[in-house]
Parts: structure tokens; C-alpha cells; sequence
């Protein structure tokens, strides 16, 4: 018998697809969802996430900050490959560590009792050849990144990978700052050391407060802005 979860999310897949729901339309909120399927607001939070997986809904949540690129808002929610390509831009990713790693300083940070995280460090590039994001993103270790480690990413995909491990993330926290290029991300990056880019910092949560991950991201800030929305817009 299928997840419930996937029970909710295959349903609104059909009203989708069906054109009962239309393109651009805005979904029920998470408490309407849940006594529509009398589920839990977790669930539909996972139902989400596999429509989200789908391409088939975005889900943003209030005002705030969002990160740009050349003026289009970008989804994170959806991984960046795919936040771009809905918007034109063709991107390459290049993987340049799949590892298991220690790091006791970042788990004491995140209240983390186990210092272990899968790591995933990866460059991004344009289709001119630039490249315009450099990625390091650490994941709690979990027993199944064994699998991670021997195949590698699902479709090439972290977003994709952590929905096949369960990890279904609702929300985080981001914080921004510039930052110069030392010796080793100038050459990862080919560009100058001492280049200024734009130095992200995201904590990634699933429902109930757990940690999914963290990425630290250094972004070419010819193509990347923050946008910053307030009050009732017009």
C-alpha cells in the first residue's frame, strides 16, 4: 500500500494534469489540504515536495528574500539546475567532491550528535563555459548515503537524491555576505583570487525542525542578486 503522502500527491497530480487545477492557479494552503485528505500537515508537506520533484507546483511562502539570477527569482526549493532551466538558462554541474566527512565544528553548530555528513561540493557553469556557483552542501549522515557513495546522484540531481532518501525538506534560513576568493576557489572557479563574489550560507529543515542540510555557496555576482520584498505589494 502506498505512502499516504504519495496517495495526496498522485491525487492532485491527476486534478493537475487534468486541467481541473490550471496552470498558475494557487493551490489550498497546508491546513485546507490536510482536512480535505484528513492528513497531517507533515504529509502534505511531503506530498508537496513530490509535486515540487514533479516540476507540477511552486511553493512560496510569505514575503521575504529571495536570490536572483539576471532578475528572474529563482526556486531553490526545486534545485538550482532546474530553478534556471525554468527560466532559459542552461546550466553543466561538475562534481568535485562526493564524500563522507567529520566535521565536529559544524555539527556542534547545528546541534547535531553525530559529526558525520555526506558532502557534495559542486560547480556550476553556463553555457559559454563560465562558471558561476561553486556549492558545499553537508547532509547529516545516514546509513543509506552508502548508496550515494557507490552509484552517485540520483539523475545527476541532489534535490532528487535526498527525495529518494526520505528527506523531504518544508523551510530554512539564509543569510548572505560578500566574500573574496582565496587560492583554491579562484582556481575551482577560474577567476582571480581575491575576485569578489556573494557568499550564501543555508540551513535546510524538514518537518518537526530536523536538519536536511547546509550549503554554503559562493555565487558570480554579475548574474546573482538578492531581492528583498516588504509590505503589500501593487
Amino acid at each position: 500500500m502506498p505512502a499516504r503522502y504519495r496517495e495526496v500527491a498522485d491525487r492532485l497530480s491527476e486534478e493537475i494534469r487534468a486541467g481541473r487545477l490550471a496552470n498558475g492557479q494557487r493551490l489550498p494552503g497546508e491546513v485546507k489540504l490536510a482536512e480535505q485528505f484528513s492528513v497531517s500537515r507533515s504529509t502534505v508537506r511531503q506530498a508537496l515536495a513530490c509535486l515540487q520533484d514533479a516540476g507540477l507546483v511552486e511553493t512560496w511562502t510569505g514575503a521575504g528574500s529571495f536570490i536572483t539570477y539576471d532578475g528572474e527569482v529563482l526556486n531553490e526549493r526545486v534545485g538550482w539546475s532546474r530553478a534556471l532551466a525554468q527560466h532559459g538558462v542552461r546550466t553543466s554541474t561538475r562534481l568535485v567532491r562526493l564524500d563522507r566527512v567529520a566535521d565536529p565544528e559544524l555539527a556542534g553548530a547545528l546541534s547535531l550528535p553525530a559529526p558525520d555528513f555526506l558532502a557534495v561540493d559542486r560547480i556550476r557553469h553556463i553555457e559559454s563555459g563560465s562558471a558561476i556557483s561553486y556549492e558545499r552542501s553537508r547532509l547529516p549522515w545516514s546509513p543509506s548515503f552508502e548508496a550515494v557513495l557507490r552509484d552517485g546522484l540520483v539523475d545527476g540531481s541532489l534535490s532528487r537524491t535526498m527525495h529518494r532518501h526520505g528527506i523531504h525538506p518544508v523551510g530554512g534560513r539564509e543569510t548572505l555576505s560578500l566574500a573574496r576568493l582565496d587560492a583554491d576557489q579562484a582556481r575551482l572557479l577560474e577567476r582571480d583570487e581575491g575576485a569578489p563574489f556573494l557568499h550564501t550560507a543555508r540551513t535546510v529543515f524538514v518537518a518537526g525542525g530536523g536538519v536536511a542540510e547546509r550549503v554554503t555557496s559562493l555565487l558570480d555576482p554579475d548574474h546573482f542578486r538578492l531581492e528583498t520584498t516588504f509590505g503589500e505589494l501593487r
